[in-house]
């Protein structure tokens, strides 16, 4: 679009905005200039505009149009570039445009255009990312401009020391978390940390007491903040206290996870927990304890994880320790095992889970204590209480001892093959591995037909194909495949079927099927990029009124959108609305990604009148929808005030 050379800023669409800032940054721009955060707007002698934007701090924020027409903007926030409070100045000069009110030129002097000639500006090594951490969040060690600083250092420069000696003991009486840092530095320094240990204690039961949650709908929440105790416990690192620091770190790892497991934030409440980890991990490695008592307390720590919130620890047992320090705990872990409690009975999978993580651990003890010998015979006897035939399995393969498991292999699959299927897959995989060691091809290939029979889908597709390059069969296996999702005859029942009969496979397993398996049928066709194919099967799935398109998968208009680009633009067109049926934001923002990529071919197809009166119509439907109506406009590509 042609940009006026008077005022770029007047032709600037939603799209333009999205496209240099990003949609999340915008909606916090659009945010900020609704709540009258912008200040004090001026015009540039270079075109640009300047302005103050309020927030936990006032920036000044100057924006420019670039050499393709978009904006860019710079910053005295932490972010510095292309940020919200670039969007929000942006956004309220198109108001003040809109309503015809005058924006004044900056003067050549304006105290806002010095900030910008800070040496800081020339450096740019410091990258923020906005996505990631609010610039308003900032440290509060780092809240002071370079001005106030040096103001500071001036005035405190003049102080006796008797003086600076009152300064303080005033301003900590007025300042009481001043008075709590001055006392916590005594208490460090001295080495009588009792009263501040107890403190954290509780500051960390407090904390943990709470769990996160996050209402998106309403913008509303809570994530607990760790950022406080994090520095503690960086302190009493330093001050060399790691005992006391490792004591700590306990109970927060037992109260964090417990926390962790009642939130509902996203995993915000357990990356607030995780950032604290690696400082326990140093307190560990610094401590009094034995080299295998470091190792059992990091293993113990890593057993309670069923978030993948202590991964710190696993990374510390990673490392190279003492030999003899491993065989200790290896040791000390099977006389656990023993002494463990019994299962609850064959469905009891908390107890088997449990106890397969523990011999785990034993296992990777033994190998880095050189006892490697001891692995097979533990999982051996290990097999029958959780049912692991899998790893049995592997340790066997990788022995080179393949008799032995091939009979743990078949009873495994009798075992499983009703119960968890999963494992039974697993299994046939290995004895593949097998047949392939053994470069007996026909089986690698006929075991491979028989899985994509139990379980058909575009992998175990292209597993056949790749399974039959040694025997040079794949035209007519792939025609049998086909013929069986189509009909449901059984592949090697096919006349041209040219690996023999199968020996495994059970024909009642497919009494649960229903063919034509039209959604195999259709995968397979995107796959193998035959579009007629695709819209062919399609047509038969609304025919039998068996519509398989899931809300969020395009792949069949993907597919056909070059072969029969109509019938994409309709099936975007009803992920969208199925979409925007769930009334909700994040679904809206999906609802218009497809949108645009049903805009993009009636574009193409020169039909941009027929599908502006489709969105139209659309925003009739829904008018209601207020945050839905929003987030169409920001995806429109029309001038802003236009």
């Amino acid at each position: 679009m042609a940009r006026k050379k008077s005022d770029p800023f007047a032709q600037l669409s939603w799209n333009d905005l999205q496209r240099w800032a990003g949609s999340t940054i915008v909606g916090r721009g659009k945010s900020y200039q609704r709540q009258k955060l912008v200040s004090h707007l001026a015009r540039l002698d270079n075109g640009g505009l300047i302005a103050w934007v309020d927030g936990t701090h006032r920036y000044a924020t100057q924006v420019t149009i670039d050499e393709d027409g978009l904006p860019e903007s710079v910053c005295t926030c932490p972010y510095e570039y292309d940020c919200k409070h670039g969007v929000a100045v942006v956004l309220e000069y198109l108001e003040q445009v809109k309503q015809k009110k005058k924006v004044p030129l900056a003067a050549g002097d304006d105290e806002r255009l010095k900030l910008f000639d800070d040496e800081r500006w020339d450096e740019g090594d410091d990258e923020f990312d906005e996505d990631d951490e609010d610039e308003d969040e900032e440290d509060e060690e780092s809240t002071l401009t370079p001005k106030e600083k040096t103001d500071i250092a001036a005035f405190l420069k003049n102080k006796t020391k008797a003086q600076l000696g009152e300064l303080i003991v005033e301003l900590a009486g007025k300042f009481p978390g001043l008075a709590q840092e001055l006392t916590d530095r005594q208490q460090l320094s001295s080495g009588d940390t009792k009263t501040l240990v107890n403190r954290l204690r509780n500051d960390i039961r407090k904390i943990s007491s709470e769990p996160g949650w996050q209402d998106y709908w309403n913008h509303d929440g809570y994530t607990p903040d760790y950022s406080a105790i994090r520095k503690q416990f960086e302190r009493l690192l330093e001050a060399g206290h790691q005992d006391q620091l490792l004591s700590l770190g306990a109970e927060l790892i037992d109260l964090g996870i417990q926390q962790v497991e009642q939130s509902d934030d996203d995993g915000d409440t357990a990356m607030e927990i995780e950032d604290c980890v690696p400082i326990l991990v140093r307190a560990l490695e610094a401590s009094s304890l034995s080299g295998v008592d470091k190792l059992a307390w990091a293993v113990d720590t890593v057993l309670k994880d069923d978030y993948d919130i202590l991964n710190a620890f696993e990374d510390y047992l990673e490392r190279k320790h003492a030999q003899a320090d491993w065989s200790h705990l290896a040791d000390r872990l099977l006389k656990r095992l023993k002494q463990a409690k019994s299962s609850n009975g064959p469905n009891d999978y908390h107890w088997k889970y449990a106890r397969d993580r523990l011999i785990d651990w034993i296992i990777y003890a033994l190998d880095q204590a050189g006892r490697e010998n001891e692995v097979i015979p533990l999982c051996e006897a290990e097999v029958s209480k959780t049912g692991n035939y899998i790893r049995l399995v592997q340790y066997l393969i990788s022995d080179k001892k393949h008799e032995d498991a091939e009979r743990w292999i078949q009873e495994g699959i009798k075992k499983t093959e009703n119960t968890e299927p999963g494992i039974a897959s697993r299994l046939r995989n290995s004895l593949k591995e097998i047949r392939s060691s053994q470069k007996d091809w026909a089986a690698v290939a006929m075991m491979q037909a028989e899985e994509f029979v139990r379980y058909p889908s575009t992998e175990s597709y292209a597993e056949c194909q790749k399974a039959t390059k040694k025997t040079k069969t794949w035209p007519a296996v792939r025609e049998s495949l086909l013929l069986y999702l189509e009909k449901g005859q059984l592949p090697w029942q096919h006349k041209k079927w040219p690996l023999g009969k199968s020996s495994q496979f059970k024909p009642d397993k497919l009494s649960a099927k229903t063919f034509p398996m039209l959604n195999k049928l259709i995968d397979i066709a995107i796959k193998e990029k035959q579009p007629d194919r695709v819209l062919f099967w399609y047509d038969q799935s609304l025919k039998n009124n068996r519509n398989w398109i899931s809300i969020g998968d395009d792949r069949i208009a993907v597919a056909i959108e070059e072969h029969a680009p109509e019938r994409a633009v309709a099936i975007w067109q009803t992920i969208a609305e199925g979409l925007i049926n769930q009334t909700k934001p994040s679904a809206y923002e999906q609802a218009v990604r497809y949108l645009r990529k049903a805009e993009k071919i009636m574009k193409r197809c020169k039909k941009l009148t027929e599908w502006k009166n489709y969105l139209n119509d659309l925003r009739n439907r829904h008018v209601r929808k207020k945050r839905l109506i929003e987030i169409l406009d920001l995806s429109d590509s029309k001038p802003i005030i236009g």
